[in-house]
């Protein structure tokens, strides 16, 4: 009978272990869904899963280099995140007489229509003094046609909103910006729209009929003296520029909660944000606003220890000389949760699958519940995610998963990248 009973017992405990390694992610599993997908064959994938305990269930080509897309705004947040306190600098300031000198510090969050908070804007309207507007001799930005231009003293995001107008043909919001828009008969165009001139300042429109439901955000070229004509109108009192340098000791002005920021740049990806921010924490480090300055002080004390160090060029990923391996993606991920310490802010700063940002159409929710939390990159023949994953079973996990050189559209390979990461979620 005891005999009987002990034979029944080890059989228990025989299938209990069986049904337990059936449930078990392991490394055979993961490389069985990417041997059998037909797309992540088709080109070049790096992958790496990782346990909360740090352990790696299965990675591949975690040492290769991939351009990384928007999975760089990673290393813009965790540069930020180590430079930049927990309010973002609106501007440097000294009091002289009865002038108020100010030094920009790149803050995009200034009447941003998504962000500001109206606390800057309270300051320079209701101060007794002369506003003044630093300009140091031979700091300037390169213009750019493929976001908003990099500034000293951003407004409005840097955008203008123009729409058609019975009366005045184009109405222009901000209004000054109206000077700027001008019709160009050079242009041959079938379709009305409005561009940036390929010289000079102009936003410019061909000579044709301008459609009644017209309405288009557009980057308006920006220096200090169209900030000096917006803040004026703005303020509705007097606005100078000087030529003074910035001295080394100096006020400074706070705006946003600075992680109202991160997150309005990682979730709907906004590359002008993420640009911006690196030129913030450089006025931080040195005397100057200088994206380079920023991205050389992370990798010297940030990222030179990693095993594959970066090969990093801007603060938004558009750039394809950025050169990440999925270990370097898988590291930063680390540092960043480290950092943050607390995974309800960690998830808030990111897009939630099927909920919102870059990933609010990707995933679908589990009864109503996301179970990734992802920063996405995507660029044409590129597409990538490196986040948080959760499963039903109560399991967390890392990881970064990179696509480069598919040929197929880019909504294919990301509904893979979904499934394969979805399958996970629901079976172990």
């Amino acid at each position: 009978m005891m005999k009987k009973a002990f034979s029944i017992l080890i059989i228990l405990l025989f299938a209990i272990t069986a049904q337990s390694e059936a449930q078990k992610l392991t490394e055979r599993k993961v490389r069985k869904m990417f041997m059998e997908s037909e797309i992540m064959q088709e080109h070049f994938v790096g992958f790496i899963l990782q346990e909360e305990t740090g352990k790696i269930v299965y990675a591949q080509h975690q040492d290769i280099h991939f351009v990384p897309a928007s999975n760089t705004k990673l290393l813009t947040l965790y540069t930020a995140l180590n430079i930049l306190g927990d309010s973002i600098p609106a501007f440097k300031y000294r009091i002289e007489g009865d002038s108020l000198i100010i030094w920009g510090t790149g803050d995009p969050s200034f009447l941003h229509p998504k962000l500001d908070n109206r606390r800057t804007y309270d300051f320079l309207a209701n101060t007794p003094h002369q506003i003044f507007m630093a300009n140091e001799p031979d700091l300037e930005f390169e213009p750019s046609y493929w976001r908003s231009d990099l500034s000293y003293f951003p407004m409005y995001g840097n955008l203008a909103t123009i729409k058609s107008d019975t009366t005045l043909g184009l109405f222009v919001f901000p209004e000054p910006i109206s000077r700027y828009v001008v019709q160009d008969s050079t242009i041959i165009s079938t379709r009305f729209n409005i561009n940036r001139s390929k010289s000079g300042k102009e936003l410019v429109y061909p000579k044709m009929t301008i459609p009644g439901d017209f309405q288009s955000t557009v980057p308006f070229p920006m220096d200090l003296q169209v900030t000096r004509i917006l803040l004026e109108d703005t303020l509705k009192k007097e606005v100078n520029l000087i030529m003074k340098k910035k001295p080394s000791e100096t006020n400074i002005y706070f705006s946003i909660p600075s992680d109202s920021l991160y997150r309005h740049m990682m979730l709907p990806s906004d590359n002008f944000i993420a640009e911006q921010i690196l030129l913030m924490c450089s006025g931080m480090i040195s005397d100057t606003l200088n994206v380079k300055t920023t991205i050389e002080f992370g990798l010297e004390n940030h990222y030179k220890e990693f095993k594959n160090p970066p090969v990093w060029e801007d603060g938004s990923g558009l750039s394809r000389f950025n050169l990440f391996t999925p270990s370097t993606v898988l590291e930063v991920l680390n540092l960043i949760e480290k950092k943050i310490g607390d995974k309800g802010r960690l998830k808030s700063l990111l897009p939630e699958g099927g909920v919102s940002g870059t990933l609010r159409t990707a995933y679908q929710t589990d009864n109503g519940k996301p179970f990734v939390w992802a920063k996405t990159g995507s660029l044409k023949y590129m597409h990538l995610q490196s986040g948080w994953l959760e499963t039903r079973k109560g399991r967390g996990y890392r990881y970064v998963f990179m696509n480069n050189n598919f040929v197929r559209p880019n909504s294919e390979v990301r509904n893979e990248m979904v499934r394969i990461m979805t399958e996970i979620h629901e079976r172990y």
